[in-house]
C-alpha cells in the first residue's frame, strides 16, 4: 500500500476559524423550519401555478419566465387581485387614518380618559405619518396578494436618520423566500429569509465593517457576483428582544447583527389548521374548483381546435400520406379514391359538443369568485341609495372577513403600530415609547371593516337614546331624560367610536367649565336684576 506523501513543514493548509455558535444554532433551526416547509410546499406550488403566478420568486426560476403557460382560465388570477384590493380596502385603506391610540378599558374616570386622549392624539398623528407614504400602500397590497394563499409578510426596516424624506422602508417579501418557526402559544418565534443579492448590494444594504477578507476581495474583484444571503430573525425569551442576524457562506462571522423590542416582520396568516405553522387562504379553499375549471377550459379549447380543424381517418392504402397533406384552405390531396365499395379514403371525424361545457364552466367560475370574495355590490357613487341597501352593504362588509378579522388585526394592525412606535422613538420623533397593552393604552382600529363591526353596537345605543327621549316627551317630563340616560357621555363615546378627531369632541372638563360659566353668568344677571329693582324702589 502506497504511503501518502508527507507534507513539508510550512505548507500545511490553512483552516478556517470555528464557526460561531450563533450561526450554528441558526442553521439547525433553519433546517427544522425547512423540513416543515417541505411538507407544506405542494399546497403553495398549486397556489402559485393557478392563482398567484406573478408572486413566485425568481431565485429558482430566473427572470422573465412565462408563468401562465399552464393556465387556461384566468378567473382565479383575477379574483386573487380583487381579493387583495378588497382586503386592503377593508382592513387598511390607502390614504386614510386607520387606527387611533386611546385609553384602555381599565381607565374608567371620564376626566382621566379625556386627559389621556389629548396626550395620545399627537403621538398617534406621528405614527400615522409612517403609513401615509406610497411604500406602505404598495407593500400592503403585495402582501395581501400573498395572503390570498394563506400567508403574507412585510419587512419593516428602519432608514438612515440622514434620509429625511423617508421614515422607514416597508418591503413585501414573497412567501417562497421565507421559512417560519412556530414557537410557544402558536406564535411565530423565528423568520428565516434567504435571498440572492450581489456583493455590491450587500455592502450598500449593510455596512462593510464586518466584512471578512473573502467578502472584501469579492467586493473589489467581482462586485456584481450574486451570493445567497440569510437574514434570520429570532425571538430571544431571555432578553425579550428580537435578534436579526445577517450571514452568508462566504465568511464564518455574521455580516450584520441587531436587536429590537418589536419584531421587524409582519407575518399574517388568514386561516390556520391546528398543528400547522403556515396559514391557508381562500385560494386553497377554492383549489378543487380552480383545478377542475382549468382542466375543463383546456378540454374546451382542445374541442374547439378539433371542431375548427377536424380529425380525419385515412385508409392505409399506400397512396395517401397524412404527413405530406397540408391543412391549408384550397389545398388538394392525392388519394386512392373518394368512393367505391371501400368508402372514401379520407373522412372527417364527428366534432365534439361544446354547449354543455359552457354551462359547467360558468357555474365553476361563479363558485371560485364566491369563495375568493370577488362579488360586486352596487356602486358607491349611485344616485340614491336606500337605508336598506346601506345596511346590507355594511352587513356584507362585516361578514366577508369575519372569521379571519381577529387574526388580521392581531398579526398586522397592532404589530405595525408597535413597530412604528419603536422606530419613531429611536429617531426622536416622540418623547416616550408608550407600551400598548390593550388595557391602559389600546389601539382602536378605524378601518371600514372595524367601523362596520361597531355599527351594530352603536345602533343599539342610538335606539335606546331615541326610546328614552320619545317616552319622556310623551309623558311630558323632559327632565326625566337626565335621570335615565347620560346623553352627553353617550354621544361623546359614539363620536370616538366612529373615529371623530379629539379636537372636535368636547371633554368633561370643558363641559364643567361651560356649566361654571353659565352659573356665573346667571348669578351676575341675578345680582344685576336685584340691584336694578332696589334702585327702582328707592326712586319711588
Amino acid at each position: 500500500m502506497a504511503k501518502k506523501p508527507a507534507i513539508k513543514p510550512g505548507t500545511q493548509p490553512k483552516r478556517n476559524p470555528e464557526m460561531p455558535s450563533v450561526i450554528k444554532a441558526l442553521k439547525a433551526r433553519r433546517n427544522n423550519a425547512q423540513r416543515e416547509r417541505d411538507t407544506f410546499q405542494p399546497l403553495l406550488d398549486e397556489a402559485y401555478q393557478y392563482a398567484i403566478p406573478f408572486r413566485k420568486g425568481v431565485s429558482k426560476t430566473g427572470k422573465g419566465e412565462k408563468r401562465v403557460n399552464d393556465v387556461f382560465d384566468h378567473t382565479a388570477i383575477d379574483s386573487a387581485f380583487r381579493f387583495a384590493g378588497k382586503v386592503q380596502q377593508d382592513l387598511w385603506p390607502a390614504g386614510q387614518e386607520n387606527f387611533k391610540l386611546e385609553p384602555g378599558p381599565i381607565v374608567l374616570n371620564q376626566g382621566e380618559r379625556d386627559e389621556m386622549s389629548k396626550q395620545l392624539e399627537p403621538i398617534g398623528q406621528v405614527l400615522q405619518a409612517f403609513f401615509e407614504d406610497g411604500d406602505w400602500d404598495m407593500a400592503f397590497h403585495e402582501m395581501a396578494l400573498d395572503l390570498s394563499a394563506g400567508n403574507g409578510a412585510i419587512l419593516l426596516n428602519p432608514t438612515d436618520p440622514k434620509e429625511l424624506d423617508k421614515l422607514w422602508d416597508p418591503i413585501s417579501v414573497p412567501i417562497e423566500e421565507l421559512l417560519i418557526e412556530n414557537g410557544a402559544k402558536n406564535k411565530v418565534s423565528a423568520i428565516f429569509w434567504k435571498r440572492k443579492m450581489s456583493v455590491r448590494e450587500l455592502s450598500e444594504t449593510w455596512s462593510e465593517d464586518k466584512f471578512g477578507e473573502n467578502l472584501k476581495k469579492l467586493l473589489k474583484e467581482k462586485p456584481e457576483k450574486e451570493i445567497d444571503v440569510n437574514v434570520d430573525t429570532v425571538w430571544d425569551p431571555k432578553s425579550r428582544r428580537w435578534k436579526m442576524t445577517v450571514w452568508c457562506n462566504q465568511q464564518n462571522s455574521p455580516v450584520y447583527e441587531n436587536e429590537s423590542r418589536t419584531c421587524p416582520w409582519l407575518f399574517a396568516r388568514y386561516f390556520r389548521v391546528p398543528g400547522e405553522a403556515y396559514g391557508r387562504g381562500p385560494v386553497m379553499l377554492a383549489m378543487p374548483t380552480i383545478k377542475t375549471l382549468n382542466t375543463a377550459a383546456r378540454l374546451q379549447l382542445q374541442a374547439a381546435a378539433i371542431a375548427m380543424l377536424g380529425i380525419y381517418t385515412a385508409v392505409d392504402d399506400g397512396v395517401f400520406n397524412p404527413s405530406l397533406a397540408p391543412l391549408n384552405p384550397g389545398a388538394f390531396w392525392k388519394v386512392a379514391s373518394n368512393g367505391g365499395a371501400r368508402g372514401a379514403s379520407v373522412q372527417r371525424f364527428p366534432d365534439p359538443r361544446l354547449d354543455l361545457s359552457n354551462l359547467v364552466l360558468n357555474d365553476m367560475r361563479m363558485g371560485v369568485k364566491v369563495t375568493m370574495m370577488d362579488q360586486s355590490l352596487p356602486a358607491d357613487g349611485a344616485a340614491v341609495r336606500s337605508a336598506t341597501e346601506i345596511m346590507e352593504r355594511v352587513k356584507r362588509l362585516a361578514s366577508d372577513h369575519l372569521g379571519a378579522y381577529g387574526r388580521l388585526v392581531k398579526e398586522i394592525v397592532i404589530p405595525a403600530v408597535k413597530r412604528a412606535m419603536e422606530l419613531a422613538y429611536n429617531r426622536g420623533l416622540i418623547q416616550a415609547e408608550i407600551p400598548i397593552d390593550q388595557l391602559l393604552v389600546r389601539v382602536r382600529v378605524k378601518s371600514p371593516l372595524a367601523i362596520a363591526r361597531e355599527a351594530q353596537r352603536i345602533e343599539k345605543i342610538i335606539q335606546w337614546l331615541q326610546m328614552v327621549i320619545s317616552i319622556a316627551g310623551a309623558v311630558g317630563q323632559p327632565g326625566f331624560i337626565q335621570r335615565i340616560a347620560k346623553i352627553e357621555e353617550a354621544l361623546t363615546e359614539i363620536g370616538r367610536e366612529l373615529g371623530v378627531p379629539e379636537r372636535f369632541v368636547v371633554t368633561k372638563d370643558e363641559r364643567d367649565k361651560m356649566d361654571a360659566d353659565d352659573a356665573e353668568a346667571a348669578a351676575t344677571a341675578a345680582i344685576a336684576a336685584a340691584a336694578l329693582e332696589a334702585e327702582t324702589g328707592t326712586a319711588q
